[in-house]
């Protein structure tokens, strides 16, 4: 069965004391964690890994409107499971503040508070709409650098090695040591190369993790189409930051270390944005057109003619 949801203008979806409610919930939210959102911005701002941060809530927004019309159309009760994880979630804030003295564990808190909020005072069918869009917010909080350094190093070696073995089939001498390179370029001289943590790749894993999280919440789709999609990210990524070092180690095989430098570094990690966001749609396309739904009136098989008590066709003597 089908469901079709009424497209209401936003300001007429729900009464006025919906909206009254919402806005002292998020004035009392947006004042307990205040302190923390000034962390968050100073931390966006500052960090060009976490630059994407500033998207994240308006890309969650998007999504809760996609989805707008089920949202109006979901039943909305009291559930006192969520005085559980609201709880819960507090208490851990307290603890992580005084206890722990780590800011990231504070931060992590506010998502299960929203989730928690959002059970509690609207049960479980809105919550089955809006935890995407809740749990979408992890993408900007920033990770603590110890944990970003153990993600960043083993992608910064992986870059480093599979430069090498690239380079390597079209006859470059290059040696590498863990994330170091050593290229001797065509007139002889050699060039050591590090790959460091801004190119480990880490900052376009973080954009394309939300987008294909956006594209596959967005789409209707299977289970397993969506998780294929969001974790497809991740190989995407890596190939297109692969190509980048590539491009990039190439500048020094052909003496040109300036623009390896620089320019190509830049130049090449925009240029491989739009081959990565085509991927992705490519993926995305073909896992909708893996199954063609047929219309079983067209199919229909043609009646035998009814037989008369005999064997012969009708109109042949025996």
């Amino acid at each position: 069965m089908v469901g079709v949801f009424e497209n209401r203008p936003v300001d007429q979806a729900f009464s006025r004391s919906v909206y009254v409610k919402v806005a002292v919930i998020a004035f009392l939210f947006c004042g307990l964690n205040f302190w923390q959102f000034e962390k968050l911005v100073a931390g966006w701002r500052i960090d060009p890994n976490w630059s994407h941060g500033f998207l994240i809530p308006l890309f969650s927004l998007y999504l809760i409107y996609t989805r707008w019309d089920q949202l109006v159309a979901a039943r909305r009760r009291v559930c006192l499971w969520g005085l559980p994880i609201i709880l819960l979630s507090l208490l851990v804030l307290v603890f992580a503040f005084f206890r722990l003295g780590t800011y990231w564990f504070c931060q992590l808190s506010m998502i299960p508070l929203l989730l928690g909020i959002v059970l509690y005072l609207s049960g479980p069918s809105v919550l089955k709409i809006t935890w995407v869009p809740i749990v979408f917010l992890l993408l900007a909080i920033p990770i603590p650098d110890i944990l970003y350094q153990k993600i960043a190093y083993p992608l910064q070696e992986l870059a480093a090695h599979s430069t090498t073995v690239l380079l390597r089939l079209c006859n470059v001498t290059i040696d590498v040591n863990a994330s170091s390179l050593s290229i001797t370029s065509i007139s002889g001289r050699v060039h050591p190369l590090q790959v460091v943590e801004a190119c480990s790749g880490v900052r376009s894993l973080m954009a394309f993790v939300a987008l294909s999280v956006a594209m596959a919440y967005i789409d209707d789709r299977p289970v397993w189409q969506r998780l294929v999609l969001i974790f497809s990210s991740l190989p995407i990524t890596m190939l297109c930051n692969i190509l980048r070092v590539t491009a990039t180690a190439t500048m020094f095989v052909i003496d040109k270390p300036e623009l390896g430098q620089d320019f190509m570094h830049t130049f090449m990690g925009m240029a491989l944005l739009p081959p990565a966001l085509l991927m992705l749609l490519g993926l995305s396309w073909m896992m909708n057109h893996l199954f063609i739904e047929s219309d079983d009136e067209d199919d229909e098989d043609v009646e035998a003619p009814v037989s008369s008590g005999t064997d012969n066709p009708p109109g042949v003597k025996a």
